[in-house]
């Protein structure tokens, strides 16, 4: 299943010497902050950063593009829980559930939801890809255009279904935004969509379009509201309530699980990646639960699902 020679002097170079792990927690902060500002991804806080791995080791520059990654994963539910603008579109599930947990006080709550749901997340995820790597890397191998074509399709029925009664609705949304996608010049080197306008010729960015889908219309809304939560004793900072939402994801183990598997298979696909991880992962605990009509309205089992899938 895995080289152990291989895996044994893995963990000696981890072990052996504690220096590299001293880039893990500024590694952590960069992405932590990075995501949490929407309209800056990952990717960006990775390509800013990378040059600076050219001093490091190996074990160091791994460690400190890791640890950017898995901060920024659990960054950007900052926002959807406090303001319902994903960071970055892995936390659109986060937002679905923890915004009306903020507005109702609970933030606290649904922030230590999140965090615990994505630290154990990445735990099981990279144990899960730590013994299955070599086999779930020969089927990525194989993907090919037929493959990615239905995953695509399979992401248009999933933001369909995640319209609930309004299947139809959701289905030629999901359609459209794969219209908008094709704009700019094709692999062959055709311009499609552009209606003869230059401007149109790169395509849709994809930060200006996040930020025009999620942060500007929930600003506009936001724009007449003082506080997110009216409650004044409902805005302070507490620990304790942070903790408990700790202790709240110990009772979704399946959900948790599920979401972990999700992460793991359908992060691997190329092209796919935690964007449609955390969608499926959503959708599936709304499917599977007995209430799922208390979805959307601040369940603490969709911010599981959600984060729980998009760390790996």
């Amino acid at each position: 299943m895995f080289d152990v020679a291989a895996l044994g002097a893995g963990l000696e170079l981890l072990l052996v010497d504690l220096t590299p792990w001293l880039v893990v927690i500024p590694g952590i902060l960069v992405g932590l902050v990075f995501g949490a500002i929407p309209g800056l991804q990952i990717s960006t806080a990775m390509a800013v950063f990378l040059p600076m791995t050219l001093y490091m080791d190996f074990m160091q520059a791994m460690l400190f593009l890791t640890a950017i990654f898995t901060g920024g994963a659990f960054g950007s539910s900052i926002p959807a829980v406090l303001m319902n603008i994903p960071g970055t579109a892995s936390s659109v599930a986060t937002a679905f559930d923890g915004f009306p947990m903020a507005q109702s006080g609970q933030q606290n709550t649904a922030l230590g939801i999140a965090l615990a749901s994505s630290c154990i997340g990445v735990m099981i995820g990279y144990s899960i890809l730590l013994l299955l790597i070599m086999p779930i890397s020969q089927l990525v191998l194989r993907v090919g255009p037929a493959e990615m074509a239905v995953v695509v399709f399979w992401g248009i029925t999933l933001i369909g279904a995640r319209a609930g009664a309004r299947l139809l609705k959701g289905t030629l949304s999901g359609l459209f935004g794969l219209l908008v996608g094709t704009i700019g010049y094709g692999e062959a080197g055709v311009p499609r969509g552009t209606f003869g306008s230059v401007y149109l010729t790169g395509g849709v960015p994809v930060v200006p379009a996040m930020l025009g889908l999620f942060a500007a219309s929930e600003l506009f809304r936001l724009a007449n509201r003082r506080y997110v939560v009216a409650d004044d004793a409902g805005r302070r900072v507490s620990m304790r309530a942070t903790l408990a939402g700790f202790r709240l994801v110990v009772a979704y183990p399946l959900v948790l699980v599920r979401g972990c598997l999700i992460g793991v298979f359908v992060g691997a696909l190329p092209g796919v990646g935690s964007s449609i991880a955390n969608l499926l992962s959503y959708v599936e605990a709304k499917r599977t639960q007995p209430d799922p009509d208390s979805f959307g309205k601040g369940d603490p089992a969709g911010i599981v699902a959600s984060e729980s899938a998009n760390s790996t």
